[in-house]
């Protein structure tokens, strides 16, 4: 019954089909819920994320929600499985097979890309929406990506992710730098990051109606503010909340800022 949902939503949009849903298999997701009970909120992480850039703020979420996390497979799933698309079908076969209800969606990067998509396609999935740092507008990408990365390019690309850099470790440089070294993990973040470049929303943004929050680093240089205040006129029923000294990832970089917001967005 899920599948043929998708289809039909695959069909309207007039996406390639992701291997698992041709060839009708149950697709392999890792996720983690508390279970707690409370308001259900599920968080996706961008391009290079992981669900561990949500670990901030899990504990201070629990305390009026309930946090659910989903790992995108951008490093490891078949080339079908890694466009903004099929992520999205991916994204929405999770939340109809969990069957949540009273579900708020919050996306970083291109999670948030993720998000909107879904608002578009079946926004009664959801109730409301978190972006922070979201694509779906304009993401600054590196132009063309050296064949093989040294710890000195991941680490310049870093930079311009994280204003504090005390978050750009030696461990985390070692990680990314490791990932693109392999071929195939490679090429799978170049089609997903050109999946995402080529998925322009701007003449659609104004079909959502959902009620969103945008979450705003001051001096991201990935999506800057701009593209924040853009998002804020083009989607109706939003608002923009910002904070000084923060980049690209402000769950990572200011926590207990990130999760008092969305505290007021949901108790309000």
């Amino acid at each position: 019954m899920i599948f043929d949902e998708l289809r039909k939503i695959a069909k309207e949009y007039n996406y390639k089909l992701p291997y698992w849903l041709e060839k009708n298999i149950e697709p392999e997701i890792v996720f983690t819920n508390e279970n707690n009970g409370k308001r259900n909120i599920l968080l996706l992480h961008g391009l290079f994320g992981a669900v561990s850039n949500w670990d901030n703020i899990i504990e201070p979420l629990k305390e009026f929600a309930n946090p659910i996390t989903i790992s995108f497979p951008i490093a490891t799933g078949k080339i079908s499985d890694i466009t903004i698309s099929s992520l999205t079908l991916l994204t929405e076969y999770f939340i109809r097979k969990q069957n949540f209800s009273n579900l708020i969606v919050c996306g970083n990067s291109l999670g948030g890309h993720v998000a909107l998509k879904l608002a578009l396609e079946s926004p009664h999935l959801f109730d409301k929406m978190i972006l922070s740092g979201s694509s779906g507008l304009y993401e600054h990408q590196v132009e063309k990506l050296p064949l093989k990365p040294t710890a000195e390019f991941v680490r310049n690309q870093m930079e311009k992710v994280f204003f504090n850099k005390e978050f750009i470790t030696d461990d985390g440089v070692k990680s990314i730098v490791d990932c693109l070294l392999n071929k195939k993990t490679f090429l799978n973040y170049v089609i997903a990051a050109k999946s995402a470049k080529h998925d322009n929303l701007e003449n659609v943004l104004g079909n959502i109606n959902k009620e969103t929050l945008l979450l705003w680093g001051e001096d991201d240089e990935v999506t800057p503010l701009d593209i924040a205040h853009t998002f804020n006129k083009l989607i109706r029923n939003s608002t923009l909340k910002t904070i000084k000294s923060c980049g690209h990832a402000p769950m990572i970089e200011h926590p207990k800022w990130f999760a008092d917001e969305i505290k007021n967005f949901i108790t309000k």
